[in-house]
């Protein structure tokens, strides 16, 4: 727990091996796979993005629909966890399904979650739960080696479902400069766990395997969010959405 400490305050992100045992994923997998059975249909607009050939991308904010997702996220593990990483009591935000699916799995640009969260403090992370081997070769998690520590940069649309916005070239030209590229590999039941100011994005999954994390995010709870910052964000979203024709 200690090293995992050490190395999420220093680089901004840590690799729990082996967090979930075969089982609990094994049943985390069911539900999800059970959920885009049964649920998935009634989904729309942000919660919801799907490929080119229509297959499911990204589902977000699946707690709300599934109370199973959100009892997952209070396992006792994940909260010692969060409150070690984050110095606080951790406040449960929400859980989303990245599924990055084999051949046509879409590109996540590089962004910081909090852009997106508008916690006050930027004390927040990010729970990312591998269903399936991650690495390069299938749009495998990439984060810039303490870019944490250089504040909330500023983002533009981006226009990708999923992830709205990116940063903007001249502030992640600096990051590039200064910070390592670094993409880990990742087997069913390891988990990464990065702070909401981390640089991270992903690449179009072009192989013959699909890229599944399940994640969960948690911020510090005697933090508010800046309602201006989340007021601008939602605005941009929506006019992305507009033009998606997702409302």
């Amino acid at each position: 727990m200690k090293n995992l400490k050490f190395e999420y305050d220093k680089n901004g992100f840590c690799v729990s091996r082996s967090l979930f045992t075969k089982n609990e994923i094994l049943n985390l997998d069911k539900k999800l796979k059970d959920f885009l059975k049964l649920k998935s249909k009634n989904l729309k607009g942000r919660d919801i993005n799907r490929t080119s050939n229509n297959s499911i991308n990204t589902l977000h904010d699946i707690d709300k629909y599934e109370n199973y997702f959100s009892k997952f996220a209070e396992k006792k593990k994940i909260l010692n966890l969060s409150k070690l990483l984050l110095n606080s009591e951790p406040e449960f935000r929400k859980c989303e399904m990245f599924a990055k699916p084999a051949k046509v799995g879409l590109k996540s640009p590089m962004h910081q979650d909090n852009f997106l969260w508008a916690v006050k403090n930027s004390n927040g992370l990010t729970f990312w739960v591998a269903l399936d081997k991650c690495d390069k070769t299938n749009g495998g998690l990439s984060y810039y080696n303490g870019s944490h520590k250089y504040g909330l940069l500023e983002h533009e649309s981006s226009f990708a479902p999923g992830t709205s916005q990116k940063i903007k070239k001249n502030f992640l030209n600096k990051i590039k400069k200064n910070c390592k590229l670094v993409t880990p590999k990742l087997n069913p039941g390891d988990v990464l766990i990065h702070h909401c100011l981390m640089v991270h994005g992903s690449n179009e999954n072009k192989s013959k395997r699909s890229r599944r994390g399940f994640t969960i995010q948690f911020k510090d709870k005697r933090s508010d969010y800046n309602k201006k910052l989340l007021k601008n964000y939602e605005k941009k979203l929506k006019l992305q959405m507009k033009l998606r024709k997702q409302i």
